[in-house]
């Protein structure tokens, strides 16, 4: 089982179709036809990972915008991350940083 941690390289997989819905990002899964709906957070987190980014630059982008501790900031965003891997969300880029 792969487990992602703040070095882990990450991107969207594709065949995700997205939407604007009043505060939420709606998500449609093409192939599998399964929707997902992101609130404002998860949804910011999806725009960073548009092309492949470290789990670090994600929280600390995280940071600059809320106040959250930076543990709270890490366990989150790993949590996350976790269940869009599991959902196969998200591809773990093979290259580290």
């Amino acid at each position: 089982m792969t487990t992602i941690n703040l070095g882990t390289k990450i991107s969207r997989a594709s065949g995700f179709v997205t939407a604007p819905v009043n505060s939420e990002l709606m998500m449609l899964n093409v192939e599998e036809g399964a929707y997902y709906s992101l609130d404002p957070i998860a949804a910011e987190i999806w725009g960073l990972i548009e092309s492949p980014a470290a789990v670090q630059d994600i929280v600390a982008a995280l940071q600059t915008r809320y106040a959250v501790s930076l543990e709270e900031c890490q366990a989150d965003v790993l949590s996350f991350l976790e269940k869009l891997y599991k959902d196969r969300m998200i591809q773990i880029d093979s290259q580290k940083i």
